[in-house]
């Protein structure tokens, strides 16, 4: 493997410790020429070889540290995004310590102590992006300095990964879409409810609903008796984006607009929440019916990616005779 592929980005920095130990080195190997002191000339050796020994560590351990990152399904701008970041060292002889890993603007986002021989480590990172859209993580670096702290040797240990941020949800959503949460069957009538027609009655269970009691049965059977009704399925409603701004270079009609792609967002979350499906239209992009939450990417990743477009943009595609909330920067009806 080339010098390239083992160490990619790679990077040495003298400290000051090290441009300490230069002079010294200098001025110890002047002075033991100059007097012939044997004692003198083994502390020189002394040194040179500590400078061989931290020289040969740290390229081991630089060299056979890995990484491994896991992203988050899904991430929200302005709400913590929690990353994995798993540490691995390759190295079957020398043990790693003191290692510190960087992001691309230099801050320190994992420190790592020890790290034996074959070990692993996970570590969790918390980022935080202030905005929709797509955003690069890295390139992290990994810093080493070993053993006496004469060099920082550093090399790019995470590559550059592009994620795509969803729009900020309003307060009026109190949790994040978890894939799987909250589902509703799809079906055109649903087992359970308190609309429509009766059912059955059955004996209470643990977990009923105190709403559902039948309370004539209850009183006259002198036990807890439910009421199970047919409910229909909750139509389906298209939310219409019109990304059109008169001026998209204003700073204060994008900021709008930024605000109205939140407001339909957390009104996608709300309502697949219900059960409701749910589709999105976007100028002449027209996104289907979601019926789940574990479908919500699929209309969270057009609304990140819009931008807002100047007036003479054709209008938003109609979508026929279907409920349809209108979300405009200029006006806004249901």
């Amino acid at each position: 493997m080339s010098f390239s592929e083992s160490f990619p980005g790679f990077r040495l920095r003298l400290t000051r410790w090290g441009l300490v130990y230069l002079v010294t080195s200098v001025v110890l190997g002047m002075a033991a020429v100059n007097t012939g002191n044997n004692a003198l000339m083994a502390v020189l050796g002394l040194a040179l070889g500590s400078y061989v020994i931290s020289g040969i560590w740290s390229r081991q351990v630089l060299g056979n540290i890995r990484a491994t990152i896991e992203l988050p399904s899904e991430i929200y701008a302005g709400r913590p995004a929690v990353i994995g970041v798993g540490l691995e060292n390759t190295s079957r002889f020398l043990p790693a310590y003191g290692l510190v890993v960087r992001d691309s603007d230099g801050r320190t986002v994992i420190h790592e102590p020890l790290l034996v021989t074959m070990g692993r480590r996970r570590h969790s990172v918390e980022l935080v992006f202030p905005d929709r859209g797509r955003h690069e993580i890295g390139a992290w670096r990994l810093d080493v300095l070993l053993p006496l702290g004469f060099f920082l040797k550093s090399k790019v240990l995470i590559f550059d990964r592009e994620v795509l941020v969803y729009p900020r949800l309003l307060p009026t959503s109190s949790a994040s879409v978890r894939r799987g949460g909250g589902r509703r069957s799809p079906d055109a009538l649903e087992s359970r409810g308190r609309e429509g027609e009766v059912t059955q009655l059955r004996d209470f269970r643990e977990g009923d609903e105190l709403r559902s009691l039948h309370w004539k049965q209850t009183a006259r059977q002198q036990r807890l008796v439910v009421v199970e009704r047919q409910r229909t399925a909750k139509k389906s409603i298209f939310f219409v984006v019109d990304p059109r701004l008169e001026d998209p270079a204003d700073p204060r009609q994008r900021d709008q607009f930024e605000h109205l792609v939140s407001e339909v967002a957390t009104a996608v979350v709300l309502r697949l929440r219900e059960g409701v499906p749910v589709g999105v239209v976007i100028g002449s992009l027209v996104v289907p019916p979601a019926r789940s939450v574990r479908q919500a990417p699929i209309l969270l990743q057009p609304l990140a990616e819009v931008m807002p477009r100047p007036p003479s943009d054709a209008a938003p595609a109609e979508v026929g005779a279907v409920r349809t909330q209108f979300f405009s920067v200029s006006e806004a009806r249901g």
